[in-house]
């Protein structure tokens, strides 16, 4: 067990994130899980339970996590002041991100909602540094660097970047947990991934036209295997994502005596997924399903958590279930096969786990967005993991959806709605999030839930990937799309942030705030 000690502000969460991505390990945020089992922020739990009913929680969380034994956990900084937490830490290596104050400081910036900061956090800061110290089996300094760099020197240090230079993140779901495999040419080595299938005869390769001449070399791997494969083709985009194309899948599993046995893979887009998910989460009470997602938006989202769907006429994804697969199998290398507007809409989901999650991914990416946009293998394969090990570890949390799950659809509200909308017809699902990530930003700035400088950075981040940021939308149009929202409860709801990396799902929004935001999202660049 890895843990990451350090006081608030020194990167333990981003760069615990990309460490155990890069070590192929599960991650925890020990604030995080405090939060998700109680429903409560970190700052709301202080001001309910006082600073003894958190460090109880806390000491509970962090037991759990240090006695698993493997993987990477961001400890809180007021975590070394409990001894029992100490005493589990003397079976961990124990890594101390060292910032110095005035850094730190700048890092945590204008978020008063941190409940140690209220006194005198100089002196806090010099009580716990000599802590760290002392129990620190590695110390890192942690000031000016890049989260990256601090990650892939640890990464060597314990053991190098997986097995082969491949990313292996568990998406950690009990007797259901599932690998999400990241790497370059990784389908050549396909059998390498694959779960037993003891009594598997046939695999059923699911794909769109376009991408089906690539499909021999997954074939060559499934056929090694012992598995009669063979492709079946479904139309491409959101057109798969039909009651029609499902019943066609349907026959043509059974016209080929396909069993609940027998493998079924997809491979394609988020669309793909979606449908042939459902289609192996129903035949026969459910099939093995693996995904082998070839867009930016399936690989760092859609092919992740289970979610399966199709549309309905009146909305989308109102048909669907929550089926995990058995891998997924991210190869950066088909990422040079999409369109360049097709890469383009994916990186808004990458945007959308840096306004959440992780905000030092924002200034990655608009670092990299050029070498991102022309499927650089490096690159992609480094952000893919990232958002992958993200999503895991949310997944991981709440695969129901029933807490912090819902921050994923930050921007979904809107956009969902935009998709909906005829005048919006042939908007990618990518631009739709961007457009609505700009919405969400506006109406929480109306809300004084932030401030201009996080709506700036929206701007930046959007800006950098070429994605679009207005339209012209009326509220009453809207409202009726939402009524089929799935987050609408006696009204609709909105997921906003607070603050950088700190969201909040079903909020509430008044009329008048609404209006506002729209005439913004129409004039404002």
């Amino acid at each position: 067990m890895i843990a990451l000690v350090g006081f608030m502000g020194a990167g333990k969460t981003t760069v615990g994130r990309i460490l155990a991505a890069k070590l192929g390990l599960p991650f925890c945020d020990t604030d995080a899980v405090v939060a998700a089992r109680t429903g409560m922020e970190i700052r709301d739990i202080f001001r309910a339970r006082g600073e003894s009913g958190f460090r109880e929680l806390e000491r509970e969380v962090a037991a759990e996590v240090l006695g698993r034994g493997e993987g990477v956990v961001a400890l809180g900084g007021g975590a070394v002041g409990d001894p029992a937490i100490v005493t589990h830490l003397h079976e961990a290596e124990v890594v101390y991100l060292d910032v110095g104050y005035d850094e730190a400081m700048r890092r945590v910036g204008a978020d008063k909602g941190r409940p140690m900061l209220a006194d005198d956090p100089r002196a806090l800061f010099d009580q716990r540094t000599g802590t760290y110290r002392n129990l620190a089996d590695v110390t890192v300094d942690a000031n000016d660097r890049d989260p990256d760099e601090i990650a892939s020197e640890l990464a060597l240090r314990f053991g190098g970047r997986g097995t082969n230079g491949v990313d292996r993140i568990r998406v950690r779901l009990g007797d259901r947990s599932y690998d999400v495999v990241v790497g370059v040419g990784v389908v050549a080595r396909l059998n390498e991934f694959l779960p037993e299938l003891p009594n598997a005869e046939k695999a059923f390769v699911v794909t769109h036209p376009n991408l089906r001449p690539y499909a021999s070399e997954m074939l060559d791997q499934l056929t090694t295997r012992g598995l009669d494969a063979r492709v079946v083709v479904v139309p491409d985009g959101e057109r798969c994502k039909s009651l029609d194309v499902v019943t066609d899948l349907y026959d043509e599993l059974a016209q080929n005596q396909a069993h609940r046995h027998d493998l079924i893979v997809t491979f394609g887009g988020g669309a793909v997924g979606d449908c042939a998910g459902y289609v192996a989460s129903t035949y026969a009470r459910g099939m093995p399903l693996v995904h082998v997602p070839t867009t930016l938006l399936a690989q760092v989202d859609a092919s992740i958590g289970g979610k399966t769907a199709v549309n309905l006429t009146a909305g989308k994804n109102l048909v669907g279930t929550i089926y995990q697969p058995s891998v997924v199998v991210c190869d950066v290398t088909y990422l040079a096969t999409c369109p360049r507007d097709e890469l383009r809409a994916g990186v808004a989901e990458v945007i959308k786990y840096g306004f959440i999650s992780d905000p030092s991914l924002l200034r990655s990416l608009i670092r990299d967005i050029d070498a991102l946009l022309a499927a650089d293998a490096k690159v992609t394969a480094a952000v893919v993991a990232r958002c992958a090990a993200i999503k895991a570890e949310i997944v991981s949390l709440d695969e129901r959806e029933t807490g912090p799950r819902a921050y994923l659809n930050y921007g979904h509200t809107f956009a969902h709605a935009l998709e909906k909308l005829h005048a919006f017809a042939g908007l990618r699902h990518g631009e739709a999030v961007a457009i609505g990530m700009m919405a969400a930003a506006y109406l929480a700035h109306e809300l004084g839930r932030i401030d201009d400088g996080v709506v700036d950075l929206h701007r930046e981040a959007l800006s950098a990937a070429g994605l679009p940021m207005t339209a012209l939308v009326e509220l009453p149009e809207l409202e009726e799309a939402w009524q089929l929202d799935k987050k609408y409860k006696k009204g609709v709801r909105f997921v906003l942030l607070s603050a950088l990396g700190r969201p909040e799902a079903g909020v509430e929004a008044p009329r008048q705030a609404l209006l506002r935001t729209l005439e913004r999202l129409r004039s404002e660049p």
